[in-house]
């Protein structure tokens, strides 16, 4: 049997999933929080098995939690439960140590299905958003094509559009601040803008976000 913490500010999705886990004879929970606050000591206490997180916590940031948890743990299985269909915040997630991203919205049946899964794969992701990630991709694709840009400039757009700085972008790509902003003024001259404000109305417009 595996041990579950959960992480989670919304008590109606605690109770959900304390009736499902119930109901389960492989999995069992062992404590839960309601904030981020004390999470990493409690987790080393109680040393369970996996880790539900939700990513937006009411005094704590879910991503800096992960990254925090796997500078002394890397062996605990981290699950993100989230409303948040997001791919930045998925590669983000995948990149600082999470073992699985799935939204509020998965069935039981899909949640059980990722913790039995991720014991021997590297990261799941639930299988709306894999299919969601597919069909935008097959639309990136031919819009790229139309537009003359590289996948790259392409795959900009929506993290350029949401203000997120060079730095942080380039931290998430393992690339340099310098070459994030060369991209961003081929895809203005390309896309013959000169604002963020026409960024953010193009990537509207263009359903890129």
């Amino acid at each position: 049997m595996k041990d579950i913490f959960i992480c989670e500010d919304h008590t109606i999705i605690i109770d959900g999933l304390k009736l499902l886990f119930q109901q389960s004879p492989d999995y069992r929970i062992i404590g839960y929080s309601l904030t981020g606050a004390g999470v990493i000591e409690k987790i080393e206490k109680e040393n369970p098995d996996i880790l539900i997180l939700d990513l937006n916590l009411k005094d704590s940031d879910g991503l800096e939690l992960i990254e925090q948890i796997r500078k002394t743990n890397k062996s605990l299985k981290i699950v993100v439960l989230t409303m948040y269909p997001d791919e930045f915040l998925i590669e983000r997630a995948r990149k600082l140590g999470a073992n699985a991203y799935l939204q509020k919205s998965v069935s039981n049946e899909e949640l059980l299905e990722a913790l039995h899964k991720i014991e021997t794969s590297e990261f799941y992701l639930s299988k709306a958003l894999t299919e969601e990630s597919e069909r935008r991709k097959k639309f990136r694709d031919h819009f790229a094509h139309k537009m003359k840009l590289t996948k790259r400039e392409l795959e900009l757009i929506p993290l350029l559009a949401r203000g997120i700085s060079s730095a942080e972008i380039a931290d998430q790509l393992s690339v340099s601040a310098l070459t994030i902003d060369t991209h961003r003024k081929n895809i203005f001259r390309k896309l013959e803008i000169n604002t963020s404000i026409e960024l953010v109305n193009f990537a509207h417009e263009n359903n890129l976000l």
